[in-house]
């Protein structure tokens, strides 16, 4: 799949011709679907979703991963991250979907670390693999499960394809819920949904501090550094509008 761990392996994080086109035609339209319908009046879920009642799981891997997405200064991506985090685990309640709270936490705190570290030239044509490859190491260094790790390397990889199909075989549910949260929190999909409480409960201790203006502004320098990447592409289809206009006015 395009996006995927194993297709950055292979392409290098480099879109041909062939995959722009197709990434356009499986992503373009049901992205700008999901983003349409933020603007629309949606009645909340009666379902109760407390703040308080997610709680943070306390092993070492965890807290390594804070202390590596803190150690970035950038408190937009770290309140980003978070909020991203909550978000998932409302959608999975939403939908009652199982899925592994660690794994999805580690891969919502790790996911954006290679766009914020811009200062150098990663080998790879993609943000999201230089986030992988931190993750990797987070989880070596821990001895976590093998295919734990590649299912949080997936899901970072797969983050920024802007949409993808809840109802494939192949995508674990922390893959679909990375993808979902930080669609959310990025440009408002299912933020509707949430109940009124819970949503403001998560911005009030995870703020947005102008995230708007600096996830355009990090878009920019990855669509510069790297132009063939996905990144490159979803901003010349107009992401950074959809995040200036989105619903989450600052």
């Amino acid at each position: 799949m395009i996006g995927s761990r194993e297709w950055i392996n292979l392409s290098n994080g480099k879109l041909s011709f062939k995959e722009k086109s197709q990434i356009i035609k499986q992503v373009l339209l049901p992205a700008t679907l999901n983003y349409s319908k933020t603007f629309f009046k949606i009645e909340p879920q009666s379902i109760t979703i407390q703040f308080d009642q997610f709680k943070i799981p306390d092993t070492s891997i965890v807290k390594e991963a804070i202390a590596e997405l803190e150690s970035t200064n950038n408190q937009a991506i770290v309140t980003h991250s978070w909020r991203s985090y909550f978000w998932g685990i409302a959608i999975a309640q939403i939908k009652n979907w199982q899925f592994d709270e660690e794994s999805l936490l580690i891969a919502s705190l790790m996911h954006d670390l290679g766009l914020v570290d811009h200062l150098e030239q990663y080998a790879c044509q993609c943000f999201t693999s230089e986030s992988a490859l931190r993750t990797e190491s987070l989880c070596a260094k821990h001895h976590y499960q093998k295919d734990k790790t590649e299912n949080i390397s997936n899901a970072i990889c797969l983050h920024m394809n802007g949409y993808l199909d809840e109802n494939d075989q192949n995508l674990s549910k922390e893959v679909l819920l990375l993808q979902k949260a930080t669609s959310c929190d990025v440009i408002g999909t299912d933020f509707s949904t949430f109940p009124l409480n819970f949503r403001d409960q998560v911005l009030e201790h995870y703020p947005r501090l102008q995230f708007n203006a600096e996830m355009r502004k990090l878009i920019s320098i990855e669509a510069k550094r790297n132009p063939l990447s996905r990144t490159a592409l979803m901003s010349k289809l107009g992401l950074p509008s959809m995040i200036q206009m989105n619903i989450f006015k600052e």
